[in-house]
């Protein structure tokens, strides 16, 4: 068990514990932004996760700070924007990156891969959806940049978010919830933990809880290729958006990805997918590609990991629903923060902050329309339109 890098000795006892308290279970960005906002409000936070910290697909090498222009304003592209700006005001107010060893808030290139998507950013500028503030024509042309965006490492994210003196990381797993005021969680060992607020920050794996089964969940497979840097690659400065991504170095290695696999579920990599990755950067940026070394590119290492998506690309954030004749009857003081799919960077300090409001009774920092768009209760609503007796 940890706590901010120091060893305890003892679990806590199984006893209510003093209000003002919140259990995450999860320490990957959805647990870590989640207990630093809670925390930021004067909670104590305790994080379960026997894996420790970034240790699912919160631990890439690197991931890009990015979100996808449009210029209708959905609920779900309003949720890309504004989460994006709000993950750009969280990394600045947290200094991080706080070297180029984190990572860089330099702007991301992303590149048209067809011309539908050239027509889909243009018509978003156009319209004025996406001010220039956060979008602009890339200088190199064929493409557009992601102002303010970047690149940076997750676990070290995770790290500085959780480096606090009211959080508090634990190595234990979570077998049951329980609703209730307080609320608990029994761990592994048999001992139940109490707290006002348990939020569920644990992506795919939350569907191994009892009762929570039923979370409408894809767990897609990625694998990211590592590759050595070059003399000319590692003047590179900026993160690559095409059909997969392209990092500038870190470790002086370069992060090239990601696959896409929906249907696979092998958890060990392979040189069949190190081989997509590379011809996908030849394809749509062979210049990278032959600068990072051509045909004979070098892969040092390579990651694999599973995306959490929801089934309509929005997150899951809000109070957990429960299997009532009421859709939005919600579990007293339980709560969902996850699947925010390849976007985990850029979603969850909203997510986070949105959770955290709701939680302590502050003013909520979106509008009604992105709460309910984020609200786990619409699946169950969605559902039962088509099986009015169907049941979580």
């Amino acid at each position: 068990m940890t706590k901010t890098g120091t060893l305890l000795t003892q679990h806590p006892t199984d006893q209510p514990s003093t209000s003002r308290h919140a259990i995450v279970i999860g320490a990957g960005l959805a647990g870590a932004t989640t207990a630093r906002a809670l925390a930021e409000q004067h909670w104590t936070v305790t994080v379960l996760d026997p894996q420790g910290i970034a240790a699912g697909a919160s631990g890439n090498l690197a991931g890009v700070v990015y979100s996808t222009a449009s210029p209708h304003l959905t609920p779900q592209n309003r949720f890309y924007q504004t989460s994006y700006r709000h993950a750009l005001r969280w990394l600045h107010h947290y200094g991080f990156p706080s070297s180029d060893q984190d990572g860089q808030l330099n702007g991301v290139i992303q590149h048209f891969v067809n011309d539908k998507q050239r027509d889909k950013f243009t018509a978003a500028m156009d319209s004025g959806a996406w001010p220039a503030d956060l979008l602009r024509p890339a200088l190199a042309g064929n493409g557009v940049e992601l102002v303010g965006g970047g690149y940076l490492r997750p676990d070290r994210w995770c790290r500085h978010l959780l480096n606090h003196p009211a959080i508090t990381l634990l190595d234990d797993s979570v077998t049951s919830l329980q609703e209730g005021s307080p609320a608990s969680v029994t761990l592994d060992k048999g001992t139940r933990l109490h707290a006002n607020a348990v939020i569920v920050c644990a992506a795919g794996a939350s569907q191994q809880l009892p009762g929570l089964g039923w979370l409408p969940l894809k767990h897609i497979r990625g694998q990211v290729s590592y590759c050595q840097a070059t003399e000319a690659s590692r003047q590179w400065q900026q993160a690559q958006c095409h059909g997969g991504y392209l990092t500038p170095a870190l470790d002086d290695l370069h992060c090239v990805g990601a696959t896409f696999n929906l249907h696979d579920s092998q958890p060990a990599p392979t040189d069949a997918d190190d081989a997509d990755n590379l011809a996908q950067l030849k394809h749509y940026l062979p210049g990278h590609w032959q600068a990072l070394g051509g045909e004979a590119i070098i892969i040092q290492d390579r990651r694999v990991a599973f995306r959490c998506q929801s089934l309509d690309f929005v997150p899951l954030c809000g109070p957990l629903p429960v299997a009532t004749d009421n859709p939005h009857r919600a579990a007293t003081g339980l709560y969902l923060n996850l699947a925010h799919g390849s976007r985990g960077i850029t979603g969850t300090p909203l997510c986070a902050d949105l959770l955290a409001s709701k939680i302590t009774g502050q003013p909520l920092p979106v509008d009604a329309q992105l709460v309910d768009a984020l609200d786990p209760s619409r699946f169950i609503v969605r559902k039962r339109k088509r099986q009015p007796e169907w049941k979580p």
